[in-house]
């Protein structure tokens, strides 16, 4: 999972943008759809890997240190 947490974030900085270009331009048909999708798209896909990791990957590597200590 951390291996991931750049790409996870780099998806929100992307879509963020796109979606504030699609929002504040004057774009062609084909880019005033598909940049909105776009930018749902990678936000949606980048807040659900963040929240996992934030969430379940960092709890759950914590509890697994801890259980490391307690067994040592």
């Amino acid at each position: 999972m951390v291996k991931n947490l750049p790409l996870l974030i780099f998806l929100l900085i992307i879509g963020i943008s796109s979606s504030t270009i699609s929002m504040s331009g004057h774009l062609p048909m084909f880019f005033g759809w598909t940049l909105p999708i776009m930018s749902i798209i990678l936000n949606i896909t980048a807040v659900i890997g963040l929240s996992l990791h934030v969430f379940v990957y960092k709890p759950m590597k914590k509890a697994e240190d801890n259980l490391n200590r307690a067994i040592k």
